[in-house]
């Protein structure tokens, strides 16, 4: 079960690795699918909702672009956590952090923890303000982020493994509705919002800086698991597809609205699905698509919650998990009402986090593979002698 420490199939007693990590778990048994599933979750739940508006502003018509060339670009800092990961093939990239250097990789999961942190607060007010608008406007905001937050305690409390494959049950119905849009926008969609092409290539430059903010979280993964589970080569099929996915939601909304109405909109994504309607007995699409996000939205955050959890047990002896889940919820429910005063406040976000993301996706995976490079063994050592 997930939930049980590992111990020795000779003496039965705990696994060493496991009391090194102070009683943490990092390797999960998770299959390719569902690691492919996680990392589209990562790119589309929250990366369809805010960056349109901002890479809209900087790039017009050749906004879509900007998810192409981000999604090309955050293969370099996964490229340098696999081929830190391949150098430890029977450790995770945590254990080996905390081995090797327990200053610097104590240090470098703290950091990343603040990161995480943050954006888990930012998810959580964004969905709790989405239904606030959209759904349940006369709910209060806590009863809404409480059963979020709750939620997300459920998947934490349920392990990874749980998790994950309610990821793959959960988040392909969105996917494959949004594959389907094309075809219900055949009547409305205006293909001249699209042109002239590469009319601003400096505003595509922009827009992708926008876009690699969010799809920057993908970071998580290779922290998260262990190298039987992470290789790049295995998940670059997700990360297709969550480039597709956005792609297609930021085209639907320039031929349907175009570039100066879709700024506009607070949700863009939201507004392009209320356009929906395949019969005049079938105008409310949005509901059932609303209805299939809100479990990525939702598997997102507690995914999140789950890593910040285990970074708690990794930097605080002594500490459960599983036991932390709800207070560190609790804490990130109450950041989230005090970082952000306003529903505006989350979209101004997206401006600033190619600067916070940046520095982790790219510099901290840099760091790793000078600083982190495997004992040579006295053979080797005899050997060149």
């Amino acid at each position: 079960m997930d939930d049980e420490p590992p111990r020795s199939p000779a003496t039965g007693e705990l696994d060493r690795r496991y009391l090194s990590l102070g009683g943490c778990r990092m390797q999960q048994n998770v299959s390719k699918l569902q690691t492919n599933m996680i990392a589209v979750l990562f790119m589309v739940s929250i990366g369809i909702k805010h960056p349109p508006v901002p890479m809209i502003l900087a790039a017009r018509q050749d906004a879509w672009m900007g998810y192409i060339v981000a999604g090309i670009a955050v293969l370099l800092p996964l490229w340098l956590m696999d081929a830190v990961q391949r150098r430890f093939p029977d450790v995770s990239l945590v254990e080996a952090m905390i081995s090797r250097r327990p200053w610097v990789g104590k240090g470098v999961l703290l950091l990343y923890g603040f990161v995480f942190f943050f954006t888990i607060s930012h998810d959580i007010r964004f969905l709790v303000s989405l239904l606030s608008v959209y759904l349940l406007p006369m709910t209060p905001l806590f009863v809404l982020a409480g059963t979020a937050v709750f939620t997300a305690v459920l998947f934490v409390k349920s392990g990874i493994v749980v998790t994950a494959r309610a990821s793959v049950i959960l988040g392909p119905p969105f996917v494959v509705m949004v594959f389907f849009l094309p075809a219900l926008l055949t009547g409305q969609a205006r293909l001249a919002f699209l042109s002239p092409v590469l009319e601003r290539p400096l505003g595509v430059a922009e827009a992708s800086l926008y876009a690699f903010g969010h799809f920057a979280e993908l970071m998580l993964i290779p922290l998260l698991f262990g190298q039987r589970t992470f290789r790049l080569a295995e998940i670059l099929p997700g990360i297709a597809v969550g480039i597709a996915v956005t792609t297609i939601m930021i085209l639907g909304e320039l031929v349907l609205f175009g570039p100066d109405l879709t700024t506009m909109f607070w949700d863009p994504p939201y507004e392009l699905i209320r356009q929906l309607r395949v019969t005049d007995f079938l105008d409310r699409l949005d509901m059932v698509i609303a209805a299939a996000w809100m479990p990525t939205a939702l598997l997102k955050i507690g995914i999140t919650l789950y890593f910040l959890c285990q970074v708690a047990c990794l930097i605080v002896p002594n500490l459960n998990a599983k036991l932390a889940a709800a207070p560190v919820g609790i804490l990130a429910l109450v950041c989230s009402m005090w970082f952000f005063d306003s529903a505006v406040q989350l979209g101004e976000l997206t401006e600033s986090r190619p600067i916070l993301f940046g520095v982790f996706a790219l510099f901290v995976p840099l760091l790793l593979f000078v600083v982190l490079r495997p004992k040579k063994t006295k053979n080797k050592v005899l050997h060149r002698k």
